[in-house]
């Protein structure tokens, strides 16, 4: 379910019409229609005919007796979380609730995303106009001052000498240079961050931030910590929720540790044990007050209430602190940034200390 193809990229812009077709595709199971008619009525509405062609298409796999995850699954533009606990649902008879599930996760992502969206706008733009006046500084202003000291005979600094060659270079090459830069980076970004076995390195680096990273990690819990509670509170028997969740996760540190988790538990094992038998990487993937009330909560047996009130505590955290993005990010920005404008103020103000020296 981690694979990459190209016909999901082809799905690409289509975010908030998958979501809300989870989300009908719930309100009218629940309401009492069967599967088909559900989705020939959410295939009517469908604004898009790549997503209304995908929905045909997981008719015909039905009505041709395939169970409705592995319709999902050829279609190719659901998360491996909705996949995942779809499959889930139909073994056990919950498909409506599962659904249900998915449905206000996607919500509480969907809020998410927005929040960290409006918070690092300013960020953003801040950067954006920041490289336009370097830029601006880079190939045009000091290509004219180049020539004025040329004429003034004046020896150049050594960093306005590098400033000079790299905006004539640019401005020489920039037909090659620029498309080449665009599309590394695009490429790097595919690598890291697509591609299922390389993946993970990108994975590393982000939860590996300051600020972004404990981000990441809190609201990771909390989703997962909400999955955990719902499908247990449904009824759903421990393992299978843990190794559900495990293949819903974003992150395979996640991934690994609660599947590790779950083998433990399927071998007789108790939360504590699992947890002690890896303490690094549990300590990696769930902080240790965390730890001690799952293992409090699995001998009053109230296991699918502390994950409840995990989700909850967690995604409260992540809001908080979803908020205060700006304030994590601005330190390094303003670092950036400065460096930037010190390193192109320098380039021209030496020169000029030059020139008032040499006429004096």
């Amino acid at each position: 379910m981690s694979r990459f193809s190209f016909r999901r990229l082809s799905m690409f812009g289509l975010g908030a019409e998958k979501d809300f077709l989870v989300e009908n595709l719930s309100v009218l199971l629940n309401s009492g229609m069967d599967v088909l008619a559900s989705l020939r009525a959410i295939a009517e509405e469908a604004r898009s005919s790549r997503l209304r062609k995908c929905i045909q298409d997981m008719v015909i796999d039905i009505e041709n007796g395939e169970p409705i995850w592995r319709a999902m699954d050829r279609a190719e533009i659901f998360s491996s979380q909705t996949i995942a606990l779809t499959k889930l649902g139909e073994d056990t008879g919950r498909l409506v609730d599962n659904l249900r599930v998915v449905a206000m996760q996607q919500q509480k992502d969907r809020l998410f995303r927005a929040k960290i969206l409006g918070a690092m706008s300013y960020p953003v733009f801040v950067v954006i106009v920041s490289i336009a006046v370097g830029s601006w500084v880079l190939l045009y202003l000091l290509p004219q001052l180049a020539g004025t000291f040329d004429s003034l005979n004046i020896p150049l600094p050594l960093i306005t000498s590098l400033m000079i060659f790299t905006g004539q270079y640019a401005r020489e090459h920039g037909a090659v240079l620029f498309p080449s830069i665009f599309g590394g980076g695009i490429f790097l970004f595919f690598v890291f961050f697509v591609v299922p076995k390389t993946r993970e390195i990108g994975q590393w680096f982000l939860l590996s931030l300051p600020g972004i990273g404990k981000l990441l990690r809190e609201s990771e819990t909390g989703r997962i910590g909400y999955l955990l509670g719902s499908l247990l509170g449904a009824g759903v028997d421990l393992v299978d929720a843990l190794r559900s969740v495990a293949r819903a996760s974003h992150f395979s540190r996640y991934r690994r540790f609660y599947l590790r988790v779950a083998n433990a538990l399927e071998e007789g094992q108790t939360f504590e044990q699992a947890f002690c038998a890896k303490k690094g990487q549990s300590k990696r993937a769930l902080p240790i007050p965390m730890q001690q009330l799952i293992i409090s909560s699995e001998r009053s047996g109230s296991i699918p209430e502390a994950f409840a009130s995990i989700g909850e505590f967690y995604q409260y955290k992540s809001d908080i602190a979803a908020k205060n993005i700006t304030v994590i990010v601005e330190p390094f920005m303003l670092l950036i940034v400065g460096a930037g404008v010190l390193f192109l103020a320098l380039s021209v103000i030496l020169p000029i200390y030059s020139l008032v020296g040499g006429i004096e």
